[in-house]
């Protein structure tokens, strides 16, 4: 269940580099032979920990850095003037076109402010953004559905800090309404660990309960992923699948229409957009 390709996977979602994803779930997969998944889980935050700390200290030694400071708020408190800039509806994209984008695209700046945190729709889409030409359609099609972000995106390329959340806290899939008062609290301050569960197919109030010393399904590592806690109890539940078919709603419930995302037609393997056509999703090329 729990292996090197999925934890590389999670930890990309969670705005860890590739590199220090593939690391750190390469280094846990060889140490871990228990096959339990709460202790995979924390084998792997606490390897990221290492990684990160050397990593920093490295950085800290050798760098040279000349990335101009940022001058816009890190927060998603938004003033009304940039109301405009943040919405789907009202925001106009840089580009007309697939062939306009790939244009725009190759324009882009490269200098990113010091104090730079990536925001969570980057964290959303960084494997197409890391899967060159092949993925370019892809890229497209996210941005031209939500052109707020290509504004955005095209700001934080010239050194300006992005104006959307950048805590994961607009990633969450989980309802936190449906969970007892104290789990939704934990999570409420601590998103990353409520992506982790989400990212490895968990429970998060069965994981969290775990955490502190339930020994329920202690003997079957993927009984966290196939059962799903209620106010009336555990019931029996595929959390990958439910996971795949829920929308980013949010800490706050609310997020649902944060994404328009494009959809993948699991028997043809085209990509479906919000007005139902369908497109190869390397070429762009339409289907008749």
């Amino acid at each position: 269940m729990l292996n090197v390709s999925q934890a590389t996977s999670m930890l990309q979602s969670l705005g860890v580099s590739n590199s220090m994803a593939t690391k750190a779930a390469e280094r846990v997969s060889q140490s871990s032979s228990d096959g339990d998944a709460l202790n995979f889980l924390k084998e792997l935050q606490h390897t990221l920990k290492e990684l990160s700390s050397a990593t920093a200290q490295a950085s800290s030694m050798g760098s040279t850095s000349t990335t101009k400071p940022a001058s816009l708020p890190s927060t998603v408190s938004l003033a009304k003037d940039d109301k405009a800039a943040t919405d789907a509806n009202t925001t106009k994209a840089p580009f007309g076109s697939f062939e306009e984008f790939r244009e725009w695209e190759k324009g882009l700046g490269s200098s990113f402010a010091q104090d730079y945190k990536a925001p969570d729709y980057i964290r959303l889409i960084r494997l197409s953004l890391e899967g060159g030409d092949s993925d370019a359609f892809k890229r497209y099609t996210f941005f031209k559905n939500n052109p707020q972000y290509a504004v955005d995106y095209e700001s934080i390329r010239n050194g300006n800090l992005s104006k959307f959340p950048t805590d994961g806290s607009t990633l969450v899939k989980s309802d936190l309404s449906k969970m007892n008062s104290e789990t939704a609290a934990f999570y409420k301050k601590n998103p990353d660990q409520l992506l982790a569960a989400e990212g490895f197919s968990m429970d998060p109030t069965l994981l969290k309960n775990r955490m502190e010393g339930d020994t329920a399904g202690i003997g079957d590592p993927d009984w966290l992923t196939q059962h799903r806690w209620t106010a009336d109890g555990v019931v029996a539940n595929n959390n990958r699948v439910t996971y795949a078919q829920s929308a980013f709603i949010g800490l706050d419930g609310k997020g649902a229409d944060n994404y328009r995302l494009a959809k993948y037609d699991s028997a043809t393997g085209m990509l479906i957009d919000l007005d139902g056509q369908a497109y190869d999703p390397i070429t762009g090329q339409a289907a008749a």
